[in-house]
């Protein structure tokens, strides 16, 4: 963490301005009542857990989009509704071709309109846990997901009141406040990377995205007693800026703990690569993940509205709310770090990599191919990945933590993750 010497950070805080006026009255409206309402509708039985493409999740992108009309708060630019409609070729449980929608919502900006802040949450869970969703055996009982993701939901539905309820105050941020409720998250980041690929707003012109995923419990593996906390992860990798900021607005307002325990890209739980942030991230914009740790419900049948910690989940979406003020509501952008040159490899060698690798009576099998100019990598016929050039002959997945050290004389690729690591033979 770069945090390194807090005083010094937090007198720097002090001298770089003071919170940008106007937010304190809009946060109160956001309350553990009103959250705990939402909640128990949303993460309820009758929405059966919301898995993507179902009835339950139609239900929920429903109760959504009713929110943002009866708020009269305004539709992303699209054609159809508060909806991004999509197909979605679901591998995770052979769902196959799926029907679904984000659902997406704006407060324009009264200056620069034209300048967006996305704050995300993901929409849908596991439904009853049959498609690779649940933690364990159990395919038959309703996983409500209160905690995943249904506290962002409702966290970002309250926000975007509190943005709407300025408006009409007359006190409209000066840039636009997108919120985009994402599907497909528990089936490999989807509804996010097709926002990313087929974006409402240009990517060049988002100074930054929020993103929103279980804050609404405590970890029971935090060493801290302090229960007033949330995880924070990624506001420092692409935006020292951005992290500065975050820093002074909590010391100015909730001034919550801010715990870097997950903030480390090689941490072996790899929270930073598995949520919708990353889909921001990865296209170089800015990033701050909110986030309370899993817990012993974590796609369970058991993860309930009435576990949630009201009082923490009001607290962690003001200082949400009050950081997305600040970075709507400042005079510049959010300034992203230089970036270290990538390493270049020439395209016409990406061919000597594809074919399919793997041991003879050993359950791993690898397939590599090349699109549009990259190298991508199937595993065991589900999901598909796209391989960065490290070095010669070097790949990595960043979001697995894997290694491929491929040898074209050999016609093998060494596979490593963490401490695992084996020779694959090309077989085909």
């Amino acid at each position: 963490m770069k945090n390194i010497y807090p005083g010094i950070c937090l007198f720097f805080c002090f001298v770089l301005g003071a919170q940008l006026p106007g937010a304190e009255k809009f946060a109160k409206l956001i309350t553990a009542e009103t959250l705990k309402e939402h909640l128990y509708i949303y993460a309820s039985d009758e929405f059966e857990g919301r898995e993507t493409g179902s009835e339950g999740q139609k239900k929920a992108v429903n109760y959504l989009r009713d929110f943002y009309i009866k708020h009269k708060i305004n539709p992303g630019d699209l054609d159809k509704d508060y909806f991004q409609p999509m197909t979605l070729q679901i591998k995770r449980g052979n769902m196959g071709s799926v029907e679904t929608e984000n659902v997406v919502g704006i407060v324009r900006g009264s200056e620069l309109p034209d300048e967006y802040l996305v704050i995300t949450a993901h929409l849908d869970h596991v439904g009853y846990g049959r498609n690779g969703g649940s933690r364990g055996d159990i395919t038959d009982q309703i996983h409500n997901g209160a905690d995943d993701d249904g506290s962002g939901s409702v966290a970002l539905l309250e926000i975007a009141k509190a943005f709407k309820k300025a408006e009409k105050r007359g006190k409209s941020p000066k840039r636009s406040v997108v919120f985009l409720h994402v599907t497909g998250e528990e089936k490999g980041l989807l509804g996010s990377k097709y926002y990313s690929e087929n974006p409402i707003y240009p990517l060049e012109n988002t100074v930054a995205s929020l993103n929103i995923d279980m804050i609404g419990r405590i970890d029971p593996t935090r060493k801290s007693e302090n229960r007033n906390y949330v995880y924070i992860i990624g506001s420092d990798h692409d935006s020292q800026d951005l992290h500065n900021l975050s820093e002074k607005t909590n010391a100015e307002t909730m001034n919550i703990e801010l715990d870097y325990r997950f903030n480390d890209k090689d941490d072996p739980n790899r929270f930073y690569y598995r949520s919708d942030h990353y889909n921001f991230a990865k296209n170089g914009i800015p990033i701050i993940f909110y986030f309370s740790g899993t817990h012993e419900d974590y796609h369970m049948p058991t993860d309930d509205p009435e576990k949630i910690e009201y009082d923490l989940l009001e607290n962690r979406t003001r200082l949400i709310f009050h950081t997305a003020w600040n970075i709507a509501n400042r005079d510049e952008r959010i300034v992203i770090d230089p970036k270290e040159k990538e390493f270049e490899i020439e395209v016409d060698k990406l061919d000597n990599y594809s074919g399919t690798y793997g041991i003879e009576n050993f359950p791993l099998e690898l397939v590599v191919y090349t699109k549009n100019n990259k190298l991508y990598m199937d595993v065991m016929g589900q999901e598909s990945f796209e391989l960065k050039a490290v070095g010669v002959d070097t790949f990595k997945l960043e979001e697995a933590g894997v290694e491929l050290k491929f040898n074209t004389n050999e016609k093998s690729v060494n596979f490593k993750q963490g401490v695992f690591q084996r020779v694959l033979k090309k077989l085909k």
